[in-house]
């Protein structure tokens, strides 16, 4: 791809504000949130004018993922104890997540909500003050998979074309076509969706940990998710490949074989009720 076509291609990802993957509520949502003094209040009585969209924050604020010791009953709540930048990213998990299912992709979906749960244990685990922000970090690591995959299904079609057999890291695949990668499209949708670097930077280098700069903890707690999650073999991503272990990302997160063993046992109990939160 040459330098102008790869700069098209970018272009044609940043122009995504129309897409259905960002209705209008989100949009707005958006706009709000980047008000010094918008209050809880006004942000949750615009989720809660759509709906569907309200519906499922909710029951993503009360899953056991969370683990709030009492029923979080309205949007305003879920803003006050989540913080506006978890919820906007729960908004778009909601829309991601309609759009998934709508097409078929409901093992991305579930890949995904494992990556969330795993990348919220290890939090815990590291005391990090804003959990709940890797855990829509890990269900939006791989947006860009939506836009490749179903926004553009020409794209999506000529890669599963270039891998039929599925045993090349569609990573490689898709920088071979394009030269730009799932992470790449999902790090330029996270800047046209103004979300924080600490959503943005898990979402474009999850595969690369070592590249983040202001959210380095983040990245490498989703990353270490990622990895762990497909192992596991909880939903299916698209290939068959199990992402290389980034030595640094595992040494900031300082799993010891005791620790590690503890995550992936309780991630698993985690796993089996994931059907009930779809």
């Amino acid at each position: 791809m040459s330098p102008s076509a790869a700069t098209d291609f970018r272009n044609r990802i940043e122009q995504l504000g129309d897409l259905p993957t960002l209705p209008h509520v989100v949009q707005k949502l958006a706009s709000m949130i980047g008000r010094p003094n918008v209050s809880a209040e006004e942000i949750g009585s615009l989720i809660e004018k759509d709906q569907v969209l309200a519906a499922k924050v909710l029951r993503l604020a009360n899953s056991p993922f969370y683990g709030f010791p009492s029923r979080i009953a309205s949007v305003p709540h879920a803003v006050v104890v989540l913080g506006l930048n978890v919820v906007k990213g729960l908004t778009l998990c909601a829309t991601a997540h309609d759009i998934m299912k709508d097409a078929g992709l409901d093992q991305l979906w579930r890949h995904s909500l494992g990556v969330a749960i795993t990348a919220q244990l290890l939090g815990k685990r590291l005391e990090m003050k804003n959990v709940e922000e890797v855990f829509v970090a890990g269900l939006l690591h791989d947006i860009g998979k939506v836009i490749l995959y179903v926004k553009w299904p020409d794209v999506g079609k000529k890669i599963k074309t270039a891998n039929p057999s599925g045993d090349r890291p569609m990573m490689l695949v898709e920088q071979d076509l394009y030269e730009v990668s799932h992470a790449d499209v999902g790090g330029w949708l996270a800047n046209a969706w103004h979300l924080p670097a600490t959503l943005r930077e898990p979402i474009l280098f999850h595969h690369q940990p070592g590249a983040a700069q202001d959210a380095q903890l983040q990245t490498a707690v989703v990353h270490v998710a990622d990895v762990l999650v497909k192992g596991m073999a909880c939903g299916h991503p698209g290939d068959e490949w199990v992402p290389p272990l980034s030595r640094q990302a595992w040494d900031l997160v300082g799993l010891d074989t005791e620790s590690l063993a503890g995550c992936i046992s309780r991630a698993s109990e985690e796993f089996l009720a994931i059907d009930d939160y779809l």
